[in-house]
């Protein structure tokens, strides 16, 4: 007896992390005309935004462990696509932003462990049948 609806690979929720985290940086670029999301707050909101709503449905659909599986990607995803496409600048601090883009991941995380808490306090599929 699972709440989970679907089992997905590891690999894949990886490579779904890897295009998503690279289209994390992209996205809030072309929005707010900044190459880091954190630069402005459009930026940083459509950065979130991309990165919480598929952890939020892999937490809940799947299973909390792919949503960190997924951010682990997103998170080589981001790096990989702000060395490659930045500037010199962003290389020489590449380091830096290796620390500082892994804030970007703290709120879609707390995401995920919440939605872990409440699928938890939900009642089984047996438990709902007994109640109703």
């Amino acid at each position: 007896m699972t709440r989970h609806r679907r089992p997905l690979s590891p690999p894949g929720v990886l490579a779904a992390g890897l295009a998503v985290g690279a289209l994390s940086w992209l996205g809030p670029a072309l929005i707010s005309g900044a190459f880091e999301p954190y630069d402005t707050g459009l930026g940083l909101l459509a950065n979130q935004f991309l990165l919480c709503v598929p952890v939020a449905v892999l937490a809940w659909r799947c299973q909390v462990a792919a949503a960190f599986i997924f951010l682990i990607g997103a998170y080589v995803g981001m790096n990989a696509y702000a060395y490659g496409f930045g500037g010199s600048e962003t290389r020489a601090w590449a380091a830096l932003g290796a620390v500082v883009s892994l804030l970007l991941l703290l709120l879609p995380a707390v995401l995920a462990a919440t939605v872990l808490l409440f699928r938890r306090m939900l009642p089984g599929p047996a438990e709902a049948d007994d109640a109703g």
